[in-house]
């Protein structure tokens, strides 16, 4: 592997898990705070109970569909496989 494709996954990787860490934290905050309101639990219970899991599970969904979505708005490279022979 050369310095360009593992720039390329380096960047892919990092920005990938960047945005899934960010996407994940708001949802989980945003519903855990909503069940914590509607179900009258405090604040340990609801981000320990309902927060954790949420936003491990959202991090892994996000993990696995971003990459298309930011590929097509142009936030990442060209896989490093699709870099010709001259890269390799």
């Amino acid at each position: 592997m050369n310095w360009k494709r593992l720039y390329a996954t380096l960047q892919i990787w990092f920005t990938v898990c960047l945005a899934s860490l960010f996407g994940a934290g708001c949802w989980s905050f945003l519903i855990a705070g909503l069940c914590r309101l509607a179900f009258n639990l405090g604040e340990n219970e609801s981000m320990l109970v309902i927060g954790v899991p949420l936003f491990l599970m959202f991090f892994f969904v996000f993990a696995k569909h971003l990459p298309k979505p930011l590929r097509k708005a142009g936030m990442l490279s060209d896989d490093p496989e699709k870099f010709g022979p001259w890269f390799k």
